[in-house]
């Protein structure tokens, strides 16, 4: 069973990244639990509001608040999630919050509905922020809902192949999922040298990936641009790849990964 955690508000992202998790029912055994943090008035909150009844009576204000606004977004999703189950309510900093509840153990997966920008600076700052820095486990960046019927495994220049396939295989071994392989190389440095690397890598990880029972409908070394190539691969459900915890903004992979319009899972190297 792999447990999901979803950060919920009344808004489109969360409805695309519940719809999204609950596709992953289809395919594993999940259990989705919903989070939904509102954050403190600033006005009349924290330390103004003192102790005792004051501010007990404040805070379940908030939350009675805070149910009311998302109970009819879980409502309306578990026509196609009936399984979901009811939030988790909490008053105070959104992502703090959530990455208390990543930490105590209780989730495999984080999924996250994103708006589906090209912004570089979005991506980065998300991925720069305390939450992101700081989380246990591989998290899902949906921008869109695409059907998941096939997911592509990306290699690229300081990818590990063994802690891609571990993170893949940990989530989707008892899954049907199609797979694809993939090394992605900027075509400003597809030389002889950088291509037999990247032949002898792709063929080392379909071999790894055989060893668990995992055959590739595809696997190619694809050289071009990033905007190109995430054109190429926009059709799929899935990509699946790890990124260093210290990014740096302007390499190959971080502008591929901020053009595709697909899902990514990924995961700190």
């Amino acid at each position: 069973m792999i447990k999901v955690l979803v950060p919920v508000s009344a808004d489109l992202a969360s409805s695309i990244a519940l719809r999204y998790a609950c596709q992953l029912s289809e395919l594993i055994q999940v259990e989705v639990q919903t989070i939904h943090v509102k954050a403190a008035s600033s006005e009349g909150s924290g330390s103004q509001l003192g102790t005792g009844w004051v501010r007990h009576t404040w805070e379940k204000t908030m939350l009675t608040e805070a149910e009311d606004e998302i109970a009819q977004l879980i409502r309306a999703e578990r026509t196609h999630c009936p399984s979901l189950g009811e939030p988790l309510i909490m008053i105070g900093d959104r992502d703090e919050k959530i990455l208390r509840e990543l930490q105590s153990g209780s989730c495999d997966l984080f999924v996250e509905g994103t708006i589906p920008t090209f912004s570089s600076s979005y991506f980065s700052k998300r991925l720069e922020s305390h939450l992101y820095q700081d989380i246990p486990c591989p998290f899902l960046m949906v921008k869109n809902l695409m059907p998941l019927k096939r997911a592509v495994l990306i290699l690229s220049e300081n990818v590990d192949p063994q802690k891609l396939i571990q993170v893949f295989t940990g989530i989707f071994a008892e899954s049907n999922l199609k797979v694809e392989l993939f090394y992605l190389q900027s075509s400003d440095s597809a030389g002889q040298e950088s291509s037999n690397l990247a032949d002898m890598t792709l063929q080392a990880t379909m071999e790894a990936l055989g060893e668990r029972g995992w055959v590739p409908e595809k696997s190619q070394v694809l050289s071009g641009q990033p905007r190109e190539l995430a054109v190429s691969l926009e059709d799929h459900g899935l990509l699946v790849t790890g990124l260093d915890r210290h990014l740096k903004k302007k390499t190959f992979l971080h502008e591929f990964l901020v053009a595709t319009p697909a899902p990514i899972l990924l995961y700190w190297q």
